[in-house]
């Protein structure tokens, strides 16, 4: 019997999400608002909404660790990324900065994918460049991705 996939979610608060959200739609309909509806003011708030939707897509990181590889994708299914945990060197925890963010960021000789939170998950990988991942217990993830880490 294969053993059953670890997968952890990890996202930004609820508060967070909907101050994000206030303020984005504040910004780009107070015009609309404020001045009148005209086809032009109704025109200049498509872009900000369209791009507030997409920036939503970052809110939650899900990660599913199977047997032989572990998959990363945020809110949308979308931006997804697949490794081969033979392909994993090393596994610890670390500290990240908070000027780094929420989103995909490339960070050096790697890049981090975090929805929220401090700590991150570094996966040291064969071509020598790092992957960190942000996940809400991350001993927990970084224990279960050890353990399934094939003999060398």
């Amino acid at each position: 019997m294969e053993p059953t996939p670890y997968v952890v979610s990890h996202e930004l608060s609820r508060r967070i999400q909907f101050c994000v959200l206030a303020g984005a739609l504040t910004l780009t309909l107070l015009p609309v608002v404020v001045f009148g509806v005209t086809s032009q003011r109704v025109r200049d708030a498509i872009l900000p909404i369209v791009v507030l939707a997409l920036v939503a897509g970052f809110r939650k990181l899900t990660i599913s660790v199977a047997p032989e590889s572990l998959s990363v994708s945020f809110a949308y299914g979308w931006p997804r990324r697949t490794i081969k945990l033979s392909d994993v060197t090393g596994v610890s925890v670390q500290r990240m900065r908070s000027i780094y963010g929420w989103g995909i960021r490339f960070v050096r000789n790697g890049s981090l994918w975090r929805a929220a939170g401090h700590y991150a998950v570094r996966l040291e990988l064969l071509n020598g460049r790092y992957l960190y991942l942000g996940a809400s217990d991350c001993e927990v993830l970084a224990r279960e991705i050890s353990e399934r880490l094939p003999a060398r």
